[in-house]
Formats: structure tokens, sequence, C-alpha cells
């Protein structure tokens, strides 16, 4: 299932801005301190939010949202508009357990 990405609505400036509240300089800036949270927050916690106690997070490559910048336009988008999970998922590509995953784990 393809869905959005940042890769297909970063040439689409106002088109981010609606669906955001952020310029792309904006999101730019936020793009690191957003993955070092994520990172340090999945070092400790599986996505099912038990503790981690053996393997570390990695990306595999059938992850719907494969790069920080994916993570933080999902997260923002939802933020913005607060679509039911259903239909957070199938703008991303997921199903809604995965997208309340996601939500839960950003």
């Amino acid at each position: 299932m393809a869905g959005l990405q940042f890769a297909d609505l970063h040439s689409r400036p106002p088109e981010f801005l609606d669906l955001t509240s952020l310029t792309l300089d904006e999101f730019r800036r936020l793009v690191p301190p957003f993955e070092a949270a994520f990172q340090a927050h999945m070092a400790r916690w599986r996505f099912d939010g038990q503790p981690r106690t053996a393997r570390r997070y990695t990306t595999d490559q059938n992850c719907p949202l494969p790069t920080p910048e994916d993570r933080l336009l999902f997260l923002l988008a939802y933020l913005k508009n607060y679509a039911r999970q259903v239909v957070q998922g199938r703008l991303f590509g997921m199903g809604e357990s995965k997208a309340t995953q996601w939500i839960h784990a950003l």
C-alpha cells in the first residue's frame, strides 16, 4: 500500500504548509532533534509498548515510514488534522493498527 511521503510533498510548499502548518525550512530544522528523540525512545521501547530487552530498533525495508522526514510528516499531519487512525493509516499506506502503533511511538 503506497502512501504519502515527504519526497512526494517537498516540491509543493503550499500543500506542505497546509498539511503541517510548517514551512519547509521550519520542518527541516525540526528533523534532527525529532529523530534523535525518536531513536532514544526506540532504544528503550518496542512498538507494542513493552521495554526493549534484546534487539535494537532498525528500520527495515518494508517500513511504511522509512525516513526521519516521513516519520515527522506523519506525526505533524496527525496533530494538525487529528484524523481518525484509519484515515491516517490510509494516507500513509498502512493499516489502522500500524498507524496506531506509529502514533504512540512518535
